[in-house]
């Protein structure tokens, strides 16, 4: 059972496979030195509630310097524009560095010693491992000991 892209989506979700470096990112804000910073529009329902009628997601452009802004107006009628304020853009990577998973290093030891299968069905969402936490997290929801 399962699969290799949902396992993946799994574990990078729960930012256990994430770098160190992710969780000390100094450009997770808006002050980028970047000219333009493209990413995944989460949040696009704020700017409009129809921009994303076909469900194939919505870009985020944010022109951070002058050149920046020359090379946007320079291909910006090639592509469906809707401008949006900064504060309905701001999706957690632009306010903070992404928070660690305590297994993080867990995960990266396990992986250098046993291998990607190993890891694989130790920390994704497949296998015995991931059905008995399902079965734990369950029953912690749903019981209450006295």
């Amino acid at each position: 059972g399962g699969g290799g892209k949902m396992s993946f989506t799994y574990l990078f979700y729960q930012h256990i496979m994430f770098r160190p470096s992710c969780g000390k990112c100094h450009y997770a804000n808006t002050k980028r030195p970047s000219d333009i910073t493209i990413a995944d529009f989460w949040g696009w329902e704020k700017t409009d509630p129809n921009i994303n009628a076909d469900n194939k997601g919505v870009s985020l452009v944010l022109v951070n310097t002058e050149k920046g802004r020359e090379l946007f107006e320079a291909v910006k009628d090639q592509m469906t524009v809707i401008p949006a304020k900064l504060e309905d853009c701001l999706q957690p990577n632009l306010c903070r560095p992404s928070l660690e998973s305590h297994l993080r290093c867990k995960f990266e030891k396990d992986y250098r010693k046993y291998g990607f299968k190993y890891v694989y069905y130790r920390y994704g969402n497949i296998g015995p491992i991931w059905r008995l936490r399902q079965i734990k997290a369950f029953f912690k929801k749903n019981l209450r000991l006295r």
